[in-house]
């Protein structure tokens, strides 16, 4: 389930690797298909709402885009691929389990398993009174490996001219559904990214080139870089009706930060699968993990080595990404801005080194460790505004005619306590398991 209308080209879909560079190239026809689940995380507090996405397709890929309907012009930006796996942890938190062992039972001592920690496993209103065959451009820019335009549209047929004319794909069949957004007075985000072609790499702002030296019937091949929308919204909506032309839909998990635990409208309560209240999820994103001990308690473990198993249970690999998007999103909600200065500061350095070719691990960590600075020093005590909130988790397949009929909206809903537990998801960061030594004291005849 995206919120979004999946667009194709002659030539099929083009996706990216996770750091918004061209993607690798395979050989072989590889059919368009979805690839795993769709996870979308929603964000509404004060009249701002936030909607980040990743899609999940794979296939034959020389063209990727995207049409997005909103109800206000968004504040566009990429995020980092490990978010919503940092969100399940942020939900239910991987524990550190600590197996205490006699140090004079060699058996014991050579099979005690001390593993490394692993990483984790994600405007104001425009004018009125457009023409029948107007377009206005209220925005372009490149993001990552995308180049977006924010636009108003009079009618259908000038969206689809426009797109045509400037290099984007409109899908024949949404006229209908394009205008009942129309009519609303919604805006569309149009997204392209161009990776390669028949006669060389053409990429577009924010976009590396890449070698067409290739053999015949390869193409592009890899992931979709995730993004994130902030717009004005006095509602939390997801617009999803654009979403029935990629296909039936899959498993989907949505993630709804608010001000009260939720549900989806017309969808069944059973799809309601946790909700965390904010004094727990703040607990969860900001405490050292929880630790379980067997053969023994923690009394039986030397100061030494408790010390040396704070560093496993620190959050940060598993929870840092949900931390900048919850406190990013709650800031900006509160100070009433669509984008952040640290935001504008992370598109900056992406485009400058996507045109100048500067991409890579060293440069690339060498722009995240400033921009996690700035973050830092720009959202410093936003994060306390989540103990307002409340984060509810829905997993399951939206029913097709509702997708096709509306955009999701929602209501407040809290689901049994019995059913509020721990779900198995293949985002959730595996538990820890490391052995320590029992304090010599306690070992018989010493």
């Amino acid at each position: 389930m995206t919120p979004l209308a999946l667009i194709l080209s002659l030539s099929g879909l083009a996706t990216a690797d996770p750091c918004g560079m061209v993607p690798p190239i395979g050989t072989g026809a590889v059919p368009l298909q979805r690839d795993g689940i769709q996870r979308t995380y929603v964000m509404h507090s004060r009249g701002f709402e936030t909607m980040v996405l990743r899609p999940g397709f794979t296939g034959n890929v020389e063209h990727f885009g995207m049409l997005i309907p909103f109800p206000s012009p968004p504040a566009i930006r990429k995020i980092d691929d490990d978010t919503f796996a940092h969100i399940e942890a942020a939900v239910d938190p991987p524990v550190l389990n600590v197996n205490i062992y006699d140090p004079n039972n060699r058996y014991m001592e050579d099979e005690a398993m001390v593993m490394d920690m692993p990483s984790s496993v994600p405007m104001e209103a425009v004018e009125e009174g457009l023409a029948y065959a107007e377009v206005r451009v209220i925005s372009e820019e490149a993001v990552g490996m995308y180049q977006v335009a924010v636009l108003e549209a009079g009618s259908p047929r000038a969206l689809s001219a426009w797109m045509e004319d400037n290099g984007y794909r409109y899908p024949e069949g949404m006229d209908e559904v394009t205008r009942d957004y129309v009519e609303a007075k919604w805006c569309f985000v149009a997204v392209k990214a161009k990776v390669g072609g028949n006669e060389g790499a053409t990429p577009g702002p924010g976009m590396r080139a890449a070698p067409m030296d290739r053999p015949a019937g390869s193409a592009f091949d890899g992931h979709v870089q995730g993004m994130g929308f902030r717009f004005k919204s006095e509602q939390p909506v997801v617009p999803m009706r654009l979403s029935v032309f990629n296909g039936e839909d899959p498993q989907n998990v949505v993630y709804v930060l608010a001000d009260q635990p939720m549900r989806i409208d017309d969808v069944s309560k059973d799809l309601v699968v946790r909700q965390v209240n904010g004094e727990q999820l703040y607990r969860n994103l900001t405490t050292p993990l929880k630790m379980v001990f067997s053969g023994g308690t923690q009394k039986d473990v030397d100061k030494a080595n408790i010390e040396a198993l704070a560093s496993m249970r620190d959050p940060t690999p598993y929870m840092a990404q949900a931390r900048v998007l919850f406190s990013s999103d709650l800031l900006a909600a509160r100070t009433g801005q669509l984008s952040l200065d640290h935001e504008e500061s992370e598109k900056e350095l992406l485009n400058i080194s996507e045109a100048l070719g500067l991409r890579g691990t060293e440069i690339d960590g060498l722009h995240q460790g400033q921009l996690t600075v700035e973050r830092e020093q720009a959202t410093d005590g936003a994060l306390d505004d989540v103990k307002e909130m409340h984060l509810t988790v829905l997993d399951g397949v939206f029913p097709q005619e509702l997708l096709a009929a509306q955009n999701l909206s929602f209501s407040s809903y809290t689901m049994p306590m019995a059913k509020n537990t721990k779900r198995s998801d293949p985002l959730q960061p595996q538990d820890l398991w490391t052995s320590v030594p029992r304090k010599e004291s306690l070992i018989p005849g010493f």
